[in-house]
């Protein structure tokens, strides 16, 4: 997956602090979207309902505390129809990447 000119922000590569607002062109009948963030491996999954979301300076992903540290990060995202129970996700919306200093 390539960066997206339907990634609103941050751009890609741009150098950041927390809070980082992810955001994105909200698609069509979209419920919730899926957005994943790397660093290295996966280190957050949430599912907002708005085309957007604020990465604060940490969290809590599968038990484990994480924080935005120093490094390149890369999120992707998806757009979600219907109820999260069942989940139908339909083509990405793109893919990003950061650098926290």
């Amino acid at each position: 997956m390539t960066p997206s000119a339907h990634l609103l922000t941050p751009l890609a590569g741009a150098a950041v602090r927390a809070p980082v607002l992810l955001s994105w062109t909200p698609v069509p009948g979209a419920s919730y979207y899926n957005v994943q963030l790397y660093h290295g491996r996966k280190v957050l999954s949430a599912w907002p309902v708005s085309a957007s979301f604020e990465l604060r300076g940490n969290w809590r992903y599968r038990g484990d505390r994480h924080r935005l540290t120093p490094g390149r990060y890369r999120w992707y995202v998806w757009p979600g129809f219907g109820a999260r129970a069942h989940p139908r996700y339909g083509r990405p919306v793109g893919s990003g990447t950061f650098v926290v200093r």
